[in-house]
């Protein structure tokens, strides 16, 4: 378990944390029966602190009939049996904070499965009942008409009828999965139970899902509502109650705008901030800097420094939204960008991963990864994405992005010893991603693979304060394509330009503020000219670089 000791640091742990998601069911397997578990996690916690990773982002783990990949949850304070026990939990906590790993919960306050004994005693109660009162009910299915349906490519409506309750009752996504009643205190007493319970064992943090939605009003898309966040300041009460630092951090898919409420000083941590996803893609697109500018000049005006936590992929679709989370010409310039996305639209967003969505290219690859550890925040990395994973579209709903981790070329890429049909998903084997090529064992031996690069990455931006907690500031650039910012910490300047189009850029840098300094090149150690307030530099197509600016005492070459 987490010691006070590691508590006490300043600033808190997860400023500037890089954090590592992976799917439990997909990681590893340590008992051979096709289904990755938290045994099969502990085992490869060498590899993920040898990657450079600060901590690790387990998706739900409770027991669940698996309709929505765990999502659906049938009980909150007990582990799948699939994915081992408590006591196997409370080994990899301590294993990983040997290696200076945290760890994050998924923690889905919004709703259960229709398995949950809430649900089942709230259906066989009476109207007006404590019991079914932990739900949303209704008579008809005519309330929180301007809530959108979240899951539209599987539901129609927000509201499904029960027989035996002879009512409709909210489910803002799957029909298995109710909504709770937050309105009544004796729901938001329970989950706050269950808060404490994963703290007494020493979880680090929670990832708070579909935190916008707790509490529905009339009139409004239901999302974001002032309850929500009074009870949001609750759980950070409750979790500031506890001896040591833990992290929050909110999912929630909106504009910054209303992304930022989440993170007033006291409510949440951190939140994710899907807008700049959806805007680095974008500018990918159509090669051309100046609407993420605009994004990160305004996600800086709502919450300066580094709260917001920055995905690329994760378990889900790429988030792109109807219009709300980001503007219809930015939805259309993804997807008129990237033809692998065609044909793969699911719900609200583009349902690859992505290497696939970047046709298998390692320089877009680099260049958005490149950004994510070096923009302020906390990086998000998709298991798998280290390795250029690809995917296979297909299979049910969102499994196309969430099958095993190719670790070996030998039989079910190492993730398993189980016969082929135990599998919990099928392995790669996609020209160009088959797991007897792309793996781990393969790329740790070629010093120019993809997964050494990100090692190297991650290596580098431990050893700069400046990448970690440093303030950030927009710089001109005289190129359309370029994007150019510094990092400063109290110790060193670091420059950083991107080149997003896929043509070389020659373009001039506003170095002004650092005029006659030195500038080094942070992997390679290569001198460059002096800092000027029209420095000139060549970026290739999709080329990027760190740059040291002057820094005369820093470490030797970090590669």
């Amino acid at each position: 378990m987490a010691t006070k000791s590691m508590a006490t640091q300043s600033p808190p742990w997860w400023e500037g944390c890089v954090i590592y998601q992976l799917m439990p069911r997909s990681f590893a397997d340590a008992d051979g029966d096709g289904i990755g578990d938290l045994a099969g996690i502990t085992s490869k916690l060498p590899y993920l602190e040898w990657l450079g990773v600060d901590a690790i982002w387990l998706t739900p783990i409770y027991p669940s009939p698996l309709k929505d990949g765990g999502y659906d949850i049938t009980d909150f304070t007990a582990i799948h049996p699939d994915l081992g026990d408590l006591d196997d939990l409370v080994v990899l906590l301590e294993q990983a904070h040997s290696h200076g790993i945290r760890v994050i919960l998924d923690l889905v306050l919004n709703h259960t499965s229709v398995l949950h004994p809430w649900f089942q005693r709230a259906r066989w109660a009476g109207k007006g009942s404590s019991e079914r009162d932990f739900y949303v009910w209704r008579d008809d299915d005519h309330s929180y008409a301007e809530a959108p349906v979240l899951f539209c490519h599987f539901e129609q409506s927000n509201w499904e009828w029960d027989e035996v309750a002879g009512q409709y009752y909210l489910h803002r996504f799957l029909r298995h999965q109710p909504d709770l009643n937050y309105d009544n205190p004796a729901v938001q007493e329970a989950m706050l139970a269950v808060v404490d319970f994963w703290l007494a064992k020493g979880i680090d943090g929670f990832r708070l899902d579909a935190v916008p939605f707790l509490f529905e009003q009339e009139g409004t898309r239901c999302e974001g509502l002032p309850q929500t966040h009074a009870f949001l300041k609750r759980l950070r009460a409750r979790v500031e109650a506890c001896d040591r630092d833990v992290l929050l951090i909110a999912e929630a898919i909106q504009p910054v705008h209303e992304s930022a409420p989440y993170l007033a000083d006291d409510e949440l941590h951190a939140a994710f901030n899907f807008a700049l996803t959806a805007n680095l893609f974008a500018s990918l697109a159509h090669g051309q800097a100046k609407e993420l500018r605009n994004c990160l000049t305004h996600a800086q005006a709502m919450v300066p420094g580094c709260r917001w936590a920055l995905p690329l992929r994760n378990h889900d679709e790429l988030w792109l939204g109807d219009g709300h989370l980001v503007a219809d010409d930015v939805i259309q310039t993804v997807l008129a960008g990237f033809p692998t996305a065609q044909g793969h639209w699911l719900n609200w967003g583009i349902n690859r991963r992505l290497a696939p969505l970047l046709n298998g290219d390692p320089r877009p690859n680099t260049l958005l990864h490149g950004l994510l550890y070096s923009l302020p925040g906390l990086p998000c990395l998709y298991y798998g994405d280290e390795l250029g994973m690809g995917d296979w579209p297909g299979l049910r709903d969102r499994d196309t992005n969430r099958t095993p981790m190719a670790w070996t070329g030998e039989r079910n890429g190492g993730f398993s010893t189980a016969p082929d049909p135990l599998l919990v998903l099928p392995p790669i084997t996609a020209p160009g991603y088959d797991y007897r090529v792309v793996n781990v064992a393969v790329q740790q031996q070629l010093s120019g693979s993809l997964i050494n690069w990100h090692h190297r990455m991650l290596t580098s931006r431990r050893l700069l304060p400046a990448l970690r907690h440093g303030a950030f500031q927009l710089l001109e650039s005289h190129h359309p394509s370029v994007l150019c910012y510094a990092r400063t910490s109290a110790s060193m300047t670091l420059v950083v330009a991107a080149n997003l189009a896929a043509t070389g850029a020659s373009t001039h840098l506003d170095l002004g503020d650092w005029s006659g300094s030195r500038v080094r090149e942070v992997l390679a150690g290569c001198e460059f000219p002096p800092a000027s307030d029209a420095w000139f530099v060549y970026l290739p197509a999709y080329g990027f670089f760190w740059w040291l600016v002057g820094e005369e005492g820093c470490a030797e070459d970090n590669s």
